[in-house]
């Protein structure tokens, strides 16, 4: 994570509050933007709910952050329009003027202050028929500078109607990450997916979706990639892997061990890796590699070659590349992943 990334993540974090009494208006939800920097602004949202006694509680989520949610509010003061967040904890504060459907302010940290304003926030109500459209699963690729990828996109409907919608990429586990903020009117659709801070912007016509995917990450296109998303349940393609027979009978099965990672906060971390060979239901040869911590099943190996002992792997989905030494029942090797670069033993099970 860049500082940036992580600066970015301690104002969000910090925007918990609580209160003492305060005026009715209050009470609701505000919404507003807070322009970290020129290229990165981050939806931010409070909740505040009058308590028996007059005072309020208040919890924030930010829908462009999947780390913020449900955040418990701990200090709330509003003192005729004027309105002063403490959060000492994290050495922050809000200070705003209440003014009829919007709070006008700023959050200082550690001596830096970022503009925010508030303004009353009501969730986009779907109508029926929008959502019976919508409803069901969709597929489309997306061309990255690595590749292409397969967004796979499914919404449903909960017991009140309300809409709910996942996105996964198969070519990099198949985790489905859960949407926020979904909104489909005259035919247009969009929604966010907090845990990667990216959104989905789309016109619908004739059963496709014809948009773009954004998301808040170093180098990523600010006008998006475009992504057309057909309905229709997905079927994985197959990736066959040119090895020999006296190859696969070498490597088929499942390899399994831990790599070691230290996170940019300088955190150690154990991920424990499965590097599977396997045939399809065709006979051909495949393989997969799974991260079980990480939920992300099924990462399909696009290359694998053994000569002379020496084994190379690669999965284009999550641009990752393993390099090892075989030796009976054991792989030492190398998993290069992007910058990252981490030893990593496997053994055959």
């Amino acid at each position: 994570m860049t500082t940036s990334c992580r600066i970015l993540a301690l104002l969000l974090m910090m925007l918990a509050f609580g209160g003492t009494a305060a005026a009715a208006e209050l009470a609701g939800t505000w919404q507003g933007k807070l322009q970290v920097n020129p290229s990165t602004a981050l939806t931010i949202r409070f909740t505040f709910t009058k308590k028996p006694d007059g005072t309020y509680a208040a919890t924030l989520n930010s829908p462009d952050n999947g780390a913020i949610k449900n955040v418990a509010a701990n200090a709330v003061t509003l003192a005729q329009d004027a309105l002063r967040v403490e959060v000492t904890a994290l050495s922050g504060s809000y200070a705003g003027t209440l003014k009829g459907a919007s709070i006008d302010g700023q959050w200082t940290q550690e001596g830096k202050a970022l503009p925010l304003v508030l303004t009353q926030y009501q969730k986009p109500q779907l109508t029926k028929a929008a959502v019976d459209t919508i409803v069901g699963t969709w597929n489309g690729p997306v061309v990255t500078p690595r590749g292409t990828l397969t967004f796979v996109v499914r919404f449903k409907a909960n017991d009140q109607g309300e809409l709910q919608g996942t996105l996964a990429v198969p070519e990099q586990g198949g985790l489905a990450l859960p949407m926020s903020d979904i909104e489909f009117a005259d035919n247009k659709l969009s929604f966010k997916i907090p845990m990667v801070a990216g959104d989905y912007t789309a016109a619908y016509a004739n059963g496709v979706l014809t948009g773009a995917w954004k998301q808040g990450a170093p180098g990523f296109p600010s006008n998006g990639l475009p992504v057309t998303l057909k309905k229709g349940e997905y079927v994985a393609a197959t990736v066959p892997l040119k090895l020999t027979n006296e190859t696969f009978a070498m490597l088929s099965g499942a390899w399994q061990g831990t790599m070691q990672l230290t996170t940019p906060q300088g955190k150690q971390v154990s991920l424990p890796v499965v590097l599977r060979f396997e045939t399809d239901k065709t006979a051909q040869y495949v393989g997969f590699i799974d991260s079980p911590n990480q939920h992300a099943t099924g990462i399909p190996v696009t290359d694998a070659s053994l000569a002379a002992g020496k084994l190379v792997v690669k999965a284009n989905g999550i641009g990752a590349e393993y390099r090892a030494d075989l030796s009976g029942k054991t792989l030492t090797g190398q998993w290069t992943q992007g910058p990252m670069s981490n030893p990593l033993t496997l053994t055959k099970q």
